[in-house]
């Protein structure tokens, strides 16, 4: 008992030292991420240096476009003789150069501000003369982008005299003390990166390494074990996908889209549920995020389009003309011949000109925009799909996509619909985004609308489609038709009275199918979509 005793508390202390050298890797490798990305930012703010000499009605464009161009950036202001000239972004940052501090860097860390006050700002300046650019970026975001690996618990971005956690939390800098000891710095932009002192492990001694031999004697019994315990827990993992693809588990939910205009039926987004043996039925939440990370991701969105069709086309007679049908998709949805082929399917079970599909694509995961996605993009463009980006403002969702993915629409996060109260209420942000969607003659669909004040507030501004609880919950096929007929019962209703119920169409044409004839219907598996109101359960094992 006592060697093994022994050998446990090796084996601890071997995977302290263990976890210390791959923190410290981790550190390198980010650090020359966050290199590399400054090194964008700054030839970005070198090149509007220019843009100082002109009236900000004549540069305002020009510096939008080009914070749309860097990923990470958020907004690009113009500094002149000390007094902030123009800025891409309203309300964004008034004080300029005053955030530098006294010193002046060329970095520095600062609070989140009107147009998001829970994200600090990491804002980086170049100056010439009496001209400066200041550079801003989503603190946060912008340590997510460069982060290679784990942050260790207690890291922190040190910038001049404040530092930030990986919570967002901003702090005096630590003791000189501490960070000599713990500091992984730059040696071109005044940043490091910040170890906490309880990551630190000492160095081993001579007899620790020969008690770490016998350690590798007496671990070859419960390393075994180990390993196959733990190598193993995936499995079930795979076998309960497998499982619930082979019995049909996966089933379609459906929630309205509602025209903003008038409130009447415009579409539905099919919702992907997992009706588990055991459990019930499980929202997304409880099981989409493991799905995406393995290969069945592809198949079970393949069966859902189909038995989302399947029940769609027996409910024609209900559906209102041109009627809207979504599916989410992933990156991983991009690749191949796979997604063209889905398409392609589903569209073929209606008659032409039934219903529209769009397809909304997740930015949870980083997209590569390659020849091979512009291709597969193109393809269902000619079927007349259209493309979404879903939940915008959130995730890896960033400017440049809406120029290199050539998007038709944006769906807003709920996330900026939920401060919303009533008529005239307009958070900046949010103001920002529907001006943009409008100068890029993009439709918006706003979710998570969930009271008449939001949604008065959203159709005065221009959004088209509204989605939320306000109007009803996903809902199971049988239920869905009942509310079809309730609606189209109503509306007969209402012109027996003389009442005009016209339909509207609030979205652009789709480019000319590929001698299908056929418009555009709004495929969406949501994987992000989750009735908030339900427990969060762990993934069944």
């Amino acid at each position: 008992m006592i060697p093994v005793l022994v050998g446990l508390a090796l084996l601890h202390e071997h995977d302290l030292r263990t976890r210390q050298r791959e923190a410290s890797q981790v550190r390198q490798q980010t650090l020359v991420q966050l290199e590399t990305m400054l090194d964008g930012v700054h030839a970005t703010a070198v090149a509007a240096v220019p843009l100082a000499d002109a009236p900000c009605v004549d540069v305002v464009d020009t510096l939008r476009r080009r914070t749309a161009a860097v990923p990470q950036l958020r907004s690009l202001l113009v500094v002149r003789d000390g007094m902030v000239h123009c800025s891409s972004l309203a309300d964004e940052v008034t004080e300029g150069p005053a955030l530098f501090g006294p010193h002046q860097e060329t970095l520095a860390l600062a609070a989140g501000n009107a147009v998001a006050p829970d994200r600090p700002l990491l804002l980086y300046r170049w100056k010439q003369g009496s001209r400066q650019v200041i550079a801003v970026m989503d603190a946060l975001h912008a340590w997510q982008s460069a982060t290679v690996g784990r942050v260790e618990d207690g890291d922190a971005w040190r910038v001049a005299g404040m530092q930030l956690d990986a919570n967002g939390q901003l702090q005096p800098r630590a003791t000189p003390e501490f960070a000599q000891a713990n500091e992984v710095a730059s040696s071109r932009y005044p940043i490091a990166l910040v170890a906490d002192p309880s990551n630190a492990v000492p160095r081993p001694s001579p007899r620790s390494l020969q008690a770490a031999a016998l350690l590798a004697m007496l671990a070859v019994i419960p390393g075994g074990y180990l390993f196959r315990h733990f190598a193993g827990r995936r499995q079930p993992r795979h076998r309960a996908f497998r499982r619930a693809l082979r019995k049909g588990e996966f089933i379609p939910y459906y929630q309205p889209l509602k025209r903003a205009a008038d409130r009447e039926w415009a579409g539905v987004e099919v919702l992907a549920r997992w009706a588990h043996p055991t459990r019930g039925l499980q929202v997304p939440g409880n099981f989409m995020a493991d799905l995406e990370r393995t290969e069945f991701i592809l198949p079970m969105t393949a069966h859902l389009m189909q038995q989302a069709a399947s029940e769609l086309v027996e409910m024609l007679p209900a559906l209102p003309p041109r009627f809207h049908v979504s599916f989410n998709i992933t990156p991983a949805h991009l690749s191949g011949r796979w997604l063209p082929e889905q398409c392609r399917r589903f569209l073929s079970a209606f008659p032409p000109g039934s219903v529209r599909l769009v397809l909304e694509l997740t930015e949870r995961e980083q997209v590569d925009v390659d020849e091979g996605v512009h291709a597969v993009l193109d393809e269902v463009r000619r079927m007349g799909v259209r493309i979404a980006l879903d939940d915008f403002g959130v995730g890896h969702s960033n400017l440049s996509h809406l120029q290199e993915l050539r998007v038709d629409a944006l769906k807003i996060d709920r996330g900026f619909i939920a401060p919303l109260t009533g008529r005239g209420d307009m958070t900046p942000i949010l103001r920002t985004i529907l001006d943009l969607a409008h100068r890029l003659e993009l439709d918006v669909v706003a979710e998570g609308v969930e009271t008449p004040g939001q949604a008065d507030v959203l159709t005065e501004h221009g959004v088209m489609l509204l989605q939320g609880y306000l109007f009803a919950r996903p809902m199971a096929a049988p239920d869905l038709l009942a509310a079809l007929e309730g609606a189209a019962a109503s509306s007969r209703a209402l012109n027996g009275r003389g009442v005009n119920s016209q339909t509207h169409d609030f979205e652009r044409e789709s480019s000319a199918a590929d001698g299908v004839g056929r418009e555009a219907s709004t495929l969406s598996v949501s994987p992000t979509e989750a009735e908030q109101n339900r427990p969060i359960v762990p993934f069944p094992e």
